[in-house]
């Protein structure tokens, strides 16, 4: 395993902590500071992270929207002490940030794997949460709400992560056959 991966790993989950530590106690701005530290100093310690910022920015819109759905649901809701929520809060957008920081160093073996993106997010986002209700950042009301939104949300994320990568699919029958011929 790569030095890059479990640096990646360990920064990812001790933002996580922070963020959700911080916004319990009252400090909801924590988590965005922490967060946008963590992945400016990852990108610039490891140059190949810079080519993940339209990822963190749509990863941040797809977790925006999912937890204000969630919100207005009422699926979950935020203490009064974990900041102002408009409806989500800034630092549940930070943590959505900070998975996206991931998707393409710790959490690789999960690009281009749908299913599996199903699954993981039905049971890792959900997971997270309840953690983060233990620490009292959150309540969770609708459990199973949660779980679909994840289960929703995570294959969205990897597909966001497939059209931001740069990679691009041709397909054969759009080829020329001229075209077809060089590459022969």
């Amino acid at each position: 395993m790569q030095r890059s991966t479990v640096v990646n790993f360990i920064l990812f989950q001790l933002a996580w902590l922070i963020a959700v530590w911080a916004a319990a106690r009252g400090h909801g701005w924590l988590g965005p500071v922490t967060v946008g530290l963590w992945v400016m100093a990852f990108m610039a310690w490891y140059r190949p992270a810079r080519k993940d910022t339209t990822l963190l920015i749509v990863t941040g819109l797809i977790g925006f929207f999912m937890d204000s759905i969630l919100v207005w649901s009422g699926s979950i809701q935020f203490p009064e002490w974990a900041g102002p929520a408009f409806p989500t809060t800034v630092w549940m957008v930070a943590l959505w940030v900070n998975l996206a920081a991931s998707l393409r160093h710790s959490l690789k073996w999960l690009t281009g794997r749908y299913g599996l993106g199903i699954v993981f997010g039905a049971v890792g986002g959900p997971l997270a949460y309840l953690a983060g209700e233990k620490l009292n950042a959150i309540v969770v009301i609708e459990l199973p709400v949660v779980v679909a939104a994840w289960a929703i949300a995570m294959p969205l994320i990897l597909w966001a992560e497939r059209i931001t990568s740069g990679d691009t699919v041709v397909d054969a029958s759009s080829v020329e056959p001229r075209e077809r011929a060089r590459e022969s």
